[in-house]
């Protein structure tokens, strides 16, 4: 079974949302800088060589270096929101990891997976806390729609653990979840998604 909502109506704790983190100026602009540039094959870590790897299989979808000033703009307001991030998840969050800016094009899609390690690894994907996707562009089912599938699905959120529930993704909502929980991306059935990613990390001394 799964359940569709709307950002704002995730009734979980597990679930932090921010409806208008982007204005519309900012995302039309990361949507025109993203459109322009064909990207690279997004990548997924290898549990068993701890390498970073392309896979159609598990991920299709393609990452895109956003011009600095937009970069810049967009991980200031997520560092005006790290307090709230903070007392959300009980605990203290160094700085975000590097943005990552991704396209999905029809087809395209990011298989079940955690974002987080739990093994200390060399990348540091053991230390992720909080994921952290903001919506470009809406999908079918929200105001302005302009691509069909894509939802967020993310699991292990219902009672019934053979549920999900689908993320309908809305242009300039933040939406965060624990790094461990599973989750997806569904493929896209036409048009194309635009999507931020980043995590927060829990402060080194945590592991010493």
């Amino acid at each position: 079974m799964t359940v569709r909502c709307r950002p704002r109506d995730c009734r979980s704790p597990f679930v932090f949302v921010r409806d208008g983190f982007l204005e519309q100026a900012l995302l039309e602009a990361i949507q025109r800088a993203m459109v322009h540039e064909a990207g690279d094959a997004a990548e997924i870590l290898d549990a068993h060589t701890g390498a970073l790897r392309t896979t159609t299989e598990i991920r299709r979808a393609w990452e895109v270096s956003l011009p600095d000033a937009l970069e810049g703009a967009v991980l200031e307001r997520l560092e005006g929101v790290r307090p709230d991030l903070e007392r959300w998840c009980g605990q203290p969050l160094e700085e975000s990891e590097a943005l990552a800016a991704l396209r999905y094009p029809s087809g395209a899609y990011y298989r079940t997976h955690r974002d987080a390690s739990v093994q200390p690894d060399p990348l540091g994907l053991h230390r992720r806390v909080a994921s952290i996707v903001v919506f470009v562009n809406s999908g079918e089912g929200a105001p302005g729609a302009s691509f069909a599938g894509g939802a967020l699905r993310l699991h292990e959120l219902l009672e019934d653990i053979t549920a999900a529930v689908d993320v309908t993704p809305e242009a300039g909502t933040l939406i965060a979840f624990p790094s461990s929980l599973l989750h997806e991306v569904t493929t896209v059935t036409s048009g194309e998604r635009f999507s931020l990613v980043t995590w927060m990390l829990r402060p080194d001394h945590a592991h010493q």
